[in-house]
Parts: C-alpha cells; structure tokens; sequence
C-alpha cells in the first residue's frame, strides 16, 4: 500500500461491509427490474410480438435480466473504486480478493440454511429476492439450489473482479509513474482524481 499509516484492516473491513451492502441493494433493485418493472413495459408491445412477450416473460429470461442489471452496476462501482484505489495507492490485488471473497461467502451463507427456512414455511419471499439472479443459474444446474447460486456469485463477482482489473490496468497506462514505485501526497492524487472525474462528466 502506498501510505505508511495505511490500516489495511480497517479498510478491508469498511471496504466488504460497503460493496456486501450494495451487492444486497442490487439483488432486491435487479429482482424488482426482472419481475416487476420489465413484465411491465412488455405489456406495451403490440400483440404481434407476442412471441417477444411470452420469450421475455418467462421466469428464466427474467432472472438472466435481473443478474445483468446487478453485473452492470457493479461494474460501474468496481470500475470507479480501482480508479479511486490507484490514485490513492491503495490499490492491492490481495486487498480485492480478499473483499470479494468475503462478501461472497456472506451472500452464500444463507443458501445453506434454506432447507430448514422452507420445512417451516417461512422466508420463502426472501430466498426468492436474495437470490434472484441465480434463479436461471440453478435450472441450469438441474435444480441444484447450492451449486446455482454459488455459480451466479461466481458470475457477479466475476464480473467486479475483472472491471476492477481491467479499469486498474487502464488508469496505470495513463499514469506509468505509478508503477516505478513513484510517491505522489494525497493531496495531489486527490486533486488529480477529481480532475479526471470532471472531465468525465462533460
């Protein structure tokens, strides 16, 4: 890490509870798109496409619209923290592996209890929400519930695992000094960041 007084646990700590979050605000927002909001806007085709309608009706195609709506997002957010990290010098390929690896173990946990949620009736709702996205990655397992979702959290984290890659290498070929072990203040890579931000913007 590029700053001595860096406290890598506290950051991995701060950084896994917020991206854990936000995964979980994404899995309810891609739920309610595939179910709710996108049956909603095919009801306007005409009945010529009715093919279309019954295609993006089904259950299936509407899970694999709810994980690429969360996919996106997170490559939007992973896409701006590997900026964010590199400019700070807290970039760190075991930092995001390790955050990754958590917040997908803390998704997964529930999995392992849905069999004694379901024997009393209860939290089936809830299962249907939180796991959403692995809704067609499960059929495709034949039903296996623990094997569809562990891979729809590999193909989730996946997805922020390589934009956070892919926007690093980026932001490393734009600033080399970087990676010949050059020390910038914080001030200055803030300033730079920002700058960089608004240019975006416009």
């Amino acid at each position: 890490m590029g700053s001595e007084d860096f406290n890598w646990l506290g950051f991995v700590v701060k950084y896994t509870l917020g991206r854990l979050g936000l995964l979980l605000a994404l899995v309810v927002f891609g739920a309610f798109t595939g179910a709710v909001l996108f049956p909603a806007v095919i009801t306007f085709l005409p009945y010529s496409l009715i093919a279309v309608k019954n295609f993006f009706g089904d259950a299936q195609v509407q899970s694999v619209i709810g994980m690429l709506v969360v996919c996106l997002f997170l490559i939007w957010v992973f896409w701006d923290d590997a900026k964010r990290h590199s400019a700070y010098e807290e970039w760190s390929l075991t930092t995001i592996l390790t955050v990754l690896n958590l917040v997908g173990l803390f998704y997964f946990i529930p999995a392992i209890f849905r069999e004694s949620f379901n024997s009393e009736g209860k939290g089936d709702v809830l299962y249907m929400v939180l796991y959403y996205p692995a809704k067609w990655v499960i059929d495709v397992f034949g039903g296996n519930y623990i094997v569809g979702v562990i891979g729809s959290i590999v193909v989730l984290l996946g997805t922020a695992l390589g934009a956070y890659v892919i926007s690093y290498k980026r932001y490393m070929k734009k600033h080399p000094v970087l990676l010949t072990g050059g020390r910038r203040t914080l001030a200055a890579a803030a300033a730079e960041y920002e700058s960089e931000e608004g240019e975006d913007d416009n």
